[in-house]
């Protein structure tokens, strides 16, 4: 294998590298879910659901709840979720304390949408009031009826992700596994540095099972990455 590749990079063969770096991405979450036997995750961030979709065409069957504070999403995302009797979903952010928040929306990308100020200028941003719970505060209603909560939190906040994890303390015990974006180069204002959420994430006893690369600059450089992480 190893020679089959040194071929092809010297023959300048081209690899699709975002299919290659999403199968393995997703193999290793489903070994991960199968061997901590998830039976719950919790999809913070889940735009129109795509996260939540790949779940189950991996084979995941357990119970996911979504959260998704745009409206305009979260409407498409509940269209979706009504044809599946374990998945639901609320339209709120979570963070670090209760309250209302603005979101920063791009109407044409709002995969970007985030609670952070981006660091550059983006065309035609939309501001919308969002409410904000923190997980510790709604997690034991959305647990409900699993007599062993095993728990996967999937964030992808756009840099809001310590944010949740902090608002997360108090139910961390029923956590196993948790996926996070982290960034190499932020693209909002505050955005904390991949290093930081590593250390913290590590600190509260998770270690690293995979990094997948979400973005390159047009350098080629790395810019964000999923962090898959277990206790």
């Amino acid at each position: 294998m190893k020679r089959v590749a040194l071929s092809a990079v010297a023959a300048n063969v081209p690899v699709p590298e975002n299919a290659v770096t999403r199968y393995v991405e997703l193999s290793h979450m489903k070994r991960l879910l199968d061997r901590l036997r998830i039976n719950c995750v919790f999809d913070v961030g889940a735009n129109r659901g795509q996260f939540a979709m790949e779940l189950r065409r991996i084979g995941f069957r357990g119970r996911i709840v979504s959260f998704e504070p745009v409206q305009s999403e979260f409407d498409a995302l509940a269209r979706t979720f009504a044809r599946d009797a374990a998945w639901k979903g609320l339209p709120i952010a979570l963070g670090s304390a209760n309250g209302t928040a603005t979101m920063n929306v791009i109407p044409s990308q709002t995969v970007m949408s985030s609670l952070l100020q981006p660091s550059g200028p983006w065309p035609n941003v939309e501001t919308q009031t969002v409410s904000v719970k923190r997980l510790d505060d709604v997690a034991v209603d959305l647990l409900a009826g699993l007599a062993d909560p095993r728990v996967m939190l999937k964030m992808d906040t756009q840099g809001f992700d310590l944010e949740v994890f902090a608002g997360a303390q108090g139910c961390l015990a029923s956590v196993c596994a948790l996926q996070s974006e982290i960034s190499v180069v932020p693209a909002y204002k505050g955005m904390p540095h991949y290093l930081d959420a590593l250390r913290i994430y590590g600190n509260a006893g998770f270690h690293l099972v995979n990094l997948a690369v979400v973005a390159r600059t047009d350098e080629g450089a790395l810019q964000e990455l999923n962090c898959l992480m277990s206790r």
